[in-house]
């Protein structure tokens, strides 16, 4: 297109083994996983430290007085931060009746709205099928844009390029959220800015060619509109849900190696006598490292989770077309 405004003709990929792999670790990856790298690593680090001296785990050393009070006192704490978090989901989901009446009506304005775009008799309650809908919709009504009589000149051509880059957006989304059904994986489909790029294209486009098209042309640039906000609108939603969720298994996963942690904070320091331990010498620092790994793990699921919900935070903190420039860095 002509000017500074032209669309995005795709949703974002990921490109190169480093970024992939920064993706895969910040957001797109199993928490579990993550959470098992990040313990893994730490035993790795550990093992050879206590192998070779430079960490002391004898009977004479501190790590009887730290399993015994620090260690315990900060699993016990990671639990009170689980429990924090259940009371955060709790006053999420609690609402008098008025409250639920809005909430319900903002999503059945949004379903509607599809609805009507797409000539439907029903939009789908599944959120992969719902954004399909969105996508196979959009890619309609640009190429009936595309196709559709402009004035005695014809359709104008920065007009039919951009009939031409919103189809190809409309197809490339469609073509992501394929195979799809975690709600994350969902959201990281339009989890980019290219929905604000493209909305004020069109904006530009009715703004700039209107007297040029026809009543059905205009008319189709009304939908791709109310489209794209559906866009916008959905990726928030979509968030919020998957926030809700990764906080209602982080309080739970939490709790579950917590437990674990604090029996394991407790055996080690029942290992440890005045003068000896119960563990032969020469196991001592694998048995050090693995509690250790043990100990930390509910740290570790924390941290998986709270990545995963800052980098959606970050990437999702503008709603329509006003884009922070962070959010243009990220994607560049």
């Amino acid at each position: 297109m002509s000017g500074d405004v032209s669309t995005a003709r795709s949703v974002r990929s990921i490109d190169g083994a480093r970024e992939r792999a920064m993706h895969w670790f910040l957001l797109g990856g199993n928490r579990l996983a993550v959470s098992a790298v990040l313990v893994g690593a730490v035993v790795a680090v550990f093992v050879p430290l206590t192998q070779f001296g430079v960490l002391a785990v004898g009977p004479k050393s501190a790590a009887a007085s730290a399993f015994s009070s620090g260690l315990i006192a900060g699993t016990v704490t990671l639990v009170t931060i689980a429990l924090s978090i259940d009371q955060l989901i709790l006053s999420r989901v609690f609402g008098s009746p008025n409250e639920l009446f809005d909430r319900l009506g903002g999503t059945e304005d949004l379903r509607g709205r599809l609805r009507d775009r797409a000539d439907e008799p029903a939009v789908p309650n599944d959120p992969a099928e719902f954004l399909e809908l969105v996508a196979e919709t959009l890619t309609e009504r640009a190429n009936r844009l595309g196709s559709s009589p402009g004035d005695a000149d014809g359709l104008p051509a920065e007009v039919a390029e951009y009939a031409t880059g919103i189809a190809a957006y409309g197809e490339s989304m469609s073509g992501k959220i394929e195979g799809q059904t975690a709600i994350v994986n969902i959201l990281e489909v339009i989890l980019g800015t290219e929905y604000a790029r493209n909305l004020t294209a069109t904006r530009h486009v009715r703004n700039e060619y209107g007297d040029r098209l026809s009543e059905a042309a205009l008319g189709e640039l009304e939908a791709i509109v109310d489209l794209l906000e559906a866009v916008a609108v959905t990726r928030q939603f979509f968030k919020t849900l998957s926030l809700q969720q990764d906080l209602a298994r982080l309080s739970r996963l939490v709790a579950y190696s917590g437990f674990v942690a604090l029996v394991v904070s407790i055996a080690m320091a029942l290992i440890y006598r005045p003068d000896s331990v119960t563990v032969p010498a020469r196991h001592l620092p694998l048995v050090f490292s693995l509690a250790i790994g043990g100990i930390l793990a509910p740290l570790a699921v924390f941290l998986a989770y709270v990545l995963r919900s800052a980098t959606i935070a970050h990437h999702t903190v503008s709603v329509g077309p006003f884009v922070p420039p962070e959010e243009r860095a990220d994607e560049g």
